[in-house]
């Protein structure tokens, strides 16, 4: 078996076994908190979500993409990326706090996005990506199934109604600590909060900021309808949306990390094993093909009975924005093998320019429709927006590459 599958193989059973944990915490909680506490925790991971890829800045996918180059330097990458990323989450942290405090939201909401702003650090100390970069696709295998394993066994252990609304925040992130202690040792990580190669971070960003703005307009067009939902809609609506988000969210990060999986071997094979970089992007093809004739038509037939019998009836209305997005998750799947290539190859600025066309159409769609609409206008502007995506990456590659 070539690396490449066996890749594939490690991270769809990561996130198939993180899914399943996580499917079943995201019922548990849906059915305990009730639809109001479950939208306004909802609302609150949503905002603070966005702010996560202000932390990681295009870092993490560059690492992957530089440690497949250069293996003995991962212990190097780790640490100087890491330190970085750590004091940018301090600083975020403390803005955030200071934003938040002085905000009109209620104070419950206020508590919940402070809370859940300590994953923050989370996200700054998290290193499976050099794991990645080494393709050791394993150990991310052990990162996500650990978590989510603990995050769920915490749940229910603690959370017993809805009064223990604030207690969720917590719980994913002591659940987080102790994979990444472990993991950070066996990458032979060395803090430098005062020794930071400041000429080096510059050398990474350069090109790892333009890789951060891809997932920042990514995120307007995958994430910031709730957010916008929240502000002109009830939270049950919002509850409503967040179960067909989940779902269509749990598809999407399946071929993000199918994308993780070949991401190495394509930019190790672009300059110099054209063959072997084609290869790489039938089989992401293939196995995209395959994700989507399992899971799409399955959900389009049975969603009304999949949402009754995983988070209840109260949910059914969330329904209708599942089918109108899950009809959208088929030009995920054609446009992440090719964006993914283009990456690769160094080309990440031309994803950059479809990400900021797709964003604007995005925003636009979601504040003309959503006041009127609600959940099914949100629906219909990421379809737009996904299909704009397709046929831009589509184009550029084909000209880009293909052409070679």
């Amino acid at each position: 078996m070539e690396k490449i599958e066996r890749n594939f193989i490690w991270l769809t059973a990561a996130n198939v076994t993180s899914g399943l944990f996580t499917v079943i915490l995201f019922i548990y909680l849906a059915r305990t908190l009730e639809a109001e506490n479950f939208g306004y925790l909802s609302y609150a991971g949503a905002i603070v979500f966005y702010i996560f890829n202000f932390i990681d800045l295009g870092l993490s996918t560059y690492g992957i993409r530089e440690i497949a180059k250069d293996r003995p330097e991962a212990s190097e990458y780790v640490s100087n990326i890491v330190s970085f990323k750590l004091i940018l989450a301090v600083s975020l942290f403390t803005g955030f706090v200071i934003i938040c405090s002085l905000s009109h939201q209620l104070l419950l909401v206020k508590i919940l996005m402070l809370e859940t702003a300590l994953m923050f650090f989370v996200s700054a100390l998290a290193s499976e990506w050099a794991f990645q970069g080494l393709e050791k696709m394993y150990m991310v295998f052990v990162s996500l199934g650990l978590t989510s394993f603990l995050q769920l066994l915490l749940s229910v252990l603690i959370v017993k109604n809805p009064g223990d609304l604030l207690k969720v925040p917590l719980i994913n992130f002591f659940a987080s600590i102790p994979v990444i202690v472990f993991f950070l040792s066996r990458l032979k990580f060395r803090l430098r909060l005062f020794t930071l190669d400041i000429k080096k971070i510059r050398v990474y960003l350069s090109s790892s900021i333009v890789i951060w703005s891809i997932s920042i307009f990514a995120q307007v067009y995958n994430g910031l309808d709730i957010a916008i939902l929240g502000f002109f809609r009830p939270p049950q609506e919002v509850g409503y949306f967040s179960v067909a988000r989940r779902i269509v969210g749990g598809v999407t990060l399946l071929m993000t990390f199918l994308a993780s999986a070949v991401l190495p071997h394509l930019s190790s094979t672009f300059k110099d094993d054209m063959p072997g970089f084609r290869r790489g992007t039938r089989k992401f093809l293939k196995m995209s093909g395959m994700i989507l004739v399992l899971i799409f038509v399955p959900v389009i037939l049975f969603s009304s009975q999949i949402i009754s019998l995983t988070v209840g009836n109260e949910y059914l209305p969330a329904s209708m924005p599942l089918k109108i997005m899950m009809i959208a998750i088929v030009l995920v799947t054609f446009n992440l093998p090719y964006s993914t290539g283009l990456i690769a190859a160094r080309l990440e600025k031309e994803v950059l320019k479809q990400a900021c066309a797709s964003a604007a159409l995005s925003l636009f769609l979601n504040f003309l429709l959503i006041p009127r609409y609600g959940m099914i206008g949100a629906s219909v502007s990421f379809f737009f927006a996904e299909l704009l995506a397709l046929i831009w990456i589509i184009t550029v590659y084909n000209n880009k590459i293909r052409a070679r």
